[in-house]
């Protein structure tokens, strides 16, 4: 609690103009949002890129921070939204090719390493093929470990919504990787 009440003072300072205040508030929260930036966008750019736009609008919105919520969970909620929007905005860009570097780097590691890459690269592609509310919902659970009451706050849903996001994001999870399985039990 003590770090909420620190945190809401710090927000209030950062809504005066305080930059110092706000810099401390980055400090705090940084390696938290810069994580739930990469574990949606999967690419570290694109994660310090999402950070950064979300931290501008802390700064930028933290007038109109009502205190009906926890400061966490109304930090979570902007970062939710804009790692949300992120994707919505990145759908109608292609996905850029490897650099070439990359892929002689992949065909030279020992084949040990090339089957873990790859089974991380399918983990990473089953993510990426959930839609966005259901791999956020994930993200929150499983790598943030947020409870369901949490999720509801951060996501603006209920608690049964949450469940069933989970719920239809885990069975997809596993469909899109059955036939990876059962190709590696083989």
């Amino acid at each position: 609690m003590e770090t909420e009440a620190s945190d809401l003072k710090l927000l209030a300072l950062t809504a005066t103009g305080d930059q110092a205040a706000f810099a401390q508030l980055v400090r705090r929260h940084q390696s938290r949002v810069l994580n739930l930036a990469y574990r949606f966008s999967r690419d570290r750019q694109d994660a310090e890129e999402l950070a950064q736009e979300i931290f501008f609008k802390v700064w930028r919105h933290a007038r109109t921070f009502k205190g009906q919520s926890a400061f966490s969970t109304w930090l979570y909620r902007l970062a939710v939204n804009t790692c949300l929007n992120h994707r919505q905005r990145r759908k109608t860009r292609p996905d850029p090719m490897p650099l070439t570097g990359d892929l002689a780097a992949a065909t030279a590691q020992a084949p040990d390493e090339l089957e873990a890459a790859e089974r991380g690269i399918q983990l990473q592609n089953a993510l990426a093929s959930l839609p966005a509310r259901q791999e956020m919902a994930l993200i929150l659970a499983s790598f943030e470990g947020k409870s369901y009451e949490e999720i509801a706050a951060v996501m603006e849903v209920s608690i049964p919504a949450v469940e069933s996001l989970l719920f239809r994001a885990r069975q997809s999870l596993a469909a899109v990787l059955r036939p990876w399985n059962k190709k590696s039990e083989g």
